[in-house]
């Protein structure tokens, strides 16, 4: 039996399941921690961590939904809670839908198919229940590692729902993952992970994530693994190695310590001997376009700086195939002038740009490196752009088009 892996990306988990691709159901949570003066506030509904906090000695006095962390939550409107007079069960019944869906609590304590089957049918959407729903196609394609190619969380937050859904992997030593943009960049707009987090923080916690997989980082982020049963060996690359310059810039670039680091484990003997030498990284190295007829998009603000010195050290060392995520697009291509395959993933939760369902892509590594598309059933998303690459368009407005497309991503900042 041939050795088989699922290539997923772009997972997009995060505290209560909303991303950046869904900017109108991004959970609005206060900054700043709310200070309960008995005071002035009493709690007149608690459960879990949650409380409903109303000031005290006032006619219309003003409820707060306050989650376990401290932060506040606003309390739903008469409409948007299906017409329930009490702000109290409005806001009681926010708590419960939040909680049910927390990373943390959907980590603790895993679903069962029928009550995910009602956490999806309730919240299509959400993200954090559209993954465990994509693990369950996973488990059902029966392969034998996970590797995933950036963007595991939409914000630097939730990285133990991913670990819970990948479990059986993640114990056999059969998780393999690098982190993208969202899991190190900041962003120029306000998402619902609080604290905010920094560059620190985010690194921090992407670090932490690959030692509890059990990949051991060398100094310049990357990492390898060989895979003696299938003849194989697998490379993971920090495509976000180089300090993100502008809040709207999601630019990457594997940089030259890492690629004279791959050029080094390139020249060792059980690397050549492998007979299949994948590289992970997040950022595409060749653009792609959405679909059938479609060009590829703008690459302001999104494209791999370095991808030519990238391509040449992937043939000098002699790659076999290349996989990666970012543009939510669902590719196999062998790019001209390169010897090396290109495996490109969708968003594994929010599906393909060509509006194509959520699907990962099953490589069986047997004589030959042979990958099929599986789907998952959950219809995709209809995605917004990257809020970063929709600040650089407005940023730059007319005075630049798409440009002509190349075959490899051109290299330099784009400023």
């Amino acid at each position: 039996m041939p050795f088989t892996i699922a290539h997923v990306s772009d997972l997009h988990v995060s505290e209560y399941g909303d991303t950046f691709h869904d900017r109108l159901r991004v959970v609005k949570r206060s900054a700043n921690v709310v200070a309960a003066d008995p005071a002035k506030l009493e709690v007149v509904w608690e459960e879990a961590g949650w409380r409903v906090l109303r000031e005290r000695g006032k006619r219309r006095a003003k409820i707060t939904l306050v989650d376990p962390d401290g932060f506040a939550h606003p309390v739903p409107s008469l409409k948007e809670g299906a017409g329930v007079i009490d702000p109290v069960e409005r806001a009681a019944a926010k708590a419960f839908r939040l909680e049910a869906r927390r990373a943390t609590t959907l980590a603790k304590h895993v679903p069962a198919a029928p009550a995910l089957r009602h956490l999806f049918e309730a919240t299509p959407r959400n993200s954090n229940v559209r993954l465990l729903r994509a693990v369950q196609a996973i488990e059902e394609s029966g392969v034998d590692a996970v590797v995933v190619t950036g963007d595991i969380t939409d914000d630097g937050a939730g990285w133990e729902l991913v670990e819970a859904a990948f479990a059986r992997w993640k114990n056999e030593g059969r998780l393999f993952a690098i982190p993208g943009n969202h899991d190190l960049y900041l962003f120029p707009m306000r998402g619902s992970a609080r604290p905010r987090p920094t560059h620190a923080s985010k690194r921090a916690a992407w670090q932490r994530f690959a030692a509890r997989v059990g990949l051991e980082l060398s100094p310049c982020g990357a990492w390898i693994r060989f895979l003696e049963e299938a003849d194989a060996v697998i490379v993971g690359l920090d495509s976000c190695a180089r300090p993100q310059r502008r809040f709207f810039r999601h630019n990457g670039s594997i940089g030259a310590e890492q690629l004279a680091w791959l050029r080094e484990v390139g020249m060792t003997g059980a690397f050549r001997a492998a007979k299949h030498r994948l590289v992970l990284l997040h950022h595409h190295v060749v653009p792609l376009p959405h679909g059938v007829g479609r060009r590829a998009p703008s690459e302001i603000g999104m494209r791999l700086d370095d991808a030519r010195s990238a391509a040449e050290v992937f043939d000098e060392v002699g790659v076999t195939a290349v996989l990666h995520g970012h543009r939510h697009v669902s590719e196999q291509r062998q790019p001209a002038g390169s010897n090396f395959t290109i495996l490109a993933s969708p968003s594994l939760t929010l599906g393909c740009r060509s509006g194509d369902d959520p699907s990962f892509w099953r490589v069986e590594l047997a004589d030959h490196l042979i990958a099929s598309r599986v789907r998952v059933p959950v219809q995709a998303m209809e995605q917004d752009e990257d809020p970063q690459e929709g600040m650089a368009e407005a940023l730059v407005g007319s005075l630049m088009g798409d440009g002509s497309v190349t075959d490899l991503a051109a290299e330099g900042e784009d400023d």
